[in-house]
């Protein structure tokens, strides 16, 4: 009994000895902090139609903002947050937003991207009307046309486009152009008109509403969709399958466009990344003139064009 007292006493020196080594150990160890990184934040605001009868084109640029974001973050040295704003519900902006992207469709969809430095520099972000043209004359040139009937809608700058389109065409067919206005159901006048100067083929520019309810009238008074192209509109309409057999002309900018918004934000970083500091901001006026000389001569982001064609509702691109 007295041996096992004995050794019931060295086991529990031993654990105290071990404990009191333990202790004085904790005490004296002072772990390493890992230095939590924190980046600077760059507030960007996009005002897109989230709601109403074009939201299917602010859920596709949002989705691709979205991807965009998402690719640069694993190497960028600031951290880049959206601000999603339903453009028919515009709040104001916080004070310390650096720039704000905007969706546009009239004439050609475009993303304009203004920076908030001293002179709010806006870059657009879009397929250009020169290069659609060339594009669209490259595409009828092996047609067997006569008679080519321009259809405009008579607002904005659309007239500036069809002015574009014109006169690429003109030295080559017999244009005879036409105009339909916004909210228009009847068109019988119009087609009447180009049908009676044998047009053969059409090409229509117009927003997507108006288009839509033109295309339906078109295929009433019996034109076939093969006869019948487009510029831009086939990429915006919330009916691709009225569009079904349609080739025509658009942007590579992906569904419903929202690959533009993509370039923007993707621009934006590349300028921001460019004059990257630790814990500093660049100004707004150094991340504008950094854009310009790399990405957007003139302000102009250039988009390149594509032709595409409409099968079953579906867009696909073709080779040229």
């Amino acid at each position: 009994m007295s041996v096992m007292t004995f050794r019931t006493k060295i086991i529990l020196l031993t654990i105290a000895v071990i404990t009191a080594i333990a202790t004085v150990f904790a005490a004296m160890y002072k772990p390493k902090r890992s230095n939590t990184i924190v980046r600077p934040i760059i507030k960007i605001a996009a005002e897109l139609p989230l709601s109403g009868p074009e939201n299917h084109l602010g859920l596709a640029a949002q989705q691709a903002i979205q991807n965009s974001l998402r690719q640069a973050d694993a190497s960028a040295g600031y951290k880049y947050e959206v601000n999603y704003i339903d453009k028919s519900n515009l709040s104001n902006l916080p004070p310390d937003t650096k720039a704000v992207l905007s969706f546009d469709i009239a004439p050609e969809p475009r993303v304009l991207l203004t920076l908030n430095n001293d002179t709010k520099t806006t870059f657009t972000v879009h397929t250009p009307y020169e290069e659609a043209g060339t594009l669209l004359e490259r595409f009828l040139n092996d047609k067997n046309i006569k008679n080519l009937g321009l259809l405009i809608l008579a607002e904005g700058n659309y007239h500036q486009l069809a002015q574009t389109i014109n006169q690429k065409l003109s030295p080559k067919y017999a244009v005879h152009g036409a105009v339909f206005h916004k909210g228009q159901n009847n068109f019988d006048s119009v087609l009447n008109m180009l049908i009676n100067n044998d047009t053969d083929y059409y090409v229509i520019i117009g927003s997507p509403q108006e288009s839509d309810n033109l295309l339906q009238a078109m295929r009433d008074k019996g034109i076939s969709n093969y006869h019948i192209t487009a510029l831009y509109t086939p990429d915006l309409t919330a009916q691709p399958e009225l569009y079904n057999d349609i080739t025509y002309i658009g942007s590579e900018a992906g569904t419903y466009d929202g690959g533009l918004s993509a370039a923007a934000i993707l621009a934006l970083i590349d300028s921001y990344e460019k004059n990257f500091k630790k814990d500093l901001l660049p100004s707004t006026n150094l991340v504008a003139q950094t854009l310009q000389q790399n990405r957007a001569t003139d302000n102009i982001i250039s988009i390149k064009a594509n032709l595409k064609k409409i099968t079953e509702g579906k867009i696909s691109k073709l080779k040229e």
